[in-house]
């Protein structure tokens, strides 16, 4: 004859039964703060990649030997920004980014123009953007007063 199976119980089974919700709560918010600090790595990178790309447009427009002065860069680095960050105006793009322009050694051009730097000699530009300015999720604390900064340089023509 066949036996019946018989069921095993486990003797604690009522005990367990809110220990997923305990779990869940426990992991949840470290879930949640990995991915809001993924999300703003990601930011970063992204803002990172548009200050290097001004950054370079002001080097070509620097470096071509119709561009008398310093303004025209600066002129062409915040257009750039402007594109690239829609939501910001003009003025408020100016209070959050510092441009300079200089040679190859790092000095200031003399008076703002560029037809001190003599052609063939390296034309370079520094452009400096507060992180906290532009950012997304601002209470995070990782990347709290963080400063993007890109140069580029390019020979002058």
């Amino acid at each position: 004859m066949n036996k019946p199976k018989t069921r095993i119980r486990l003797v604690n089974a009522t005990s367990r039964k809110g220990l997923a919700t305990v779990e869940c709560a426990i992991v949840a918010p470290f879930l949640v703060f990995l991915i809001l600090a993924a999300v703003d790595m990601g930011q970063y990178a992204n803002v990172s990649q548009k200050i290097s790309d001004a950054s370079r447009e002001g080097a070509r427009v620097g470096a071509r030997f119709e561009t008398v002065y310093t303004s025209d860069v600066e002129t062409a680095v915040m257009e750039y920004l402007q594109d690239v960050f829609p939501s910001e105006s003009l003025d408020t793009l100016a209070e959050m980014v510092a441009v300079t322009v200089s040679d190859s050694a790092g000095n200031s051009v003399l008076g703002g123009n560029l037809t001190s730097i003599a052609s063939g000699s390296q034309v370079m530009v520094n452009v400096k953007l507060q992180y906290d300015s532009v950012r997304w999720i601002t209470h995070l604390g990782i990347l709290n007063g963080n400063e993007v900064t890109a140069t580029s340089m390019m020979r002058r023509e």
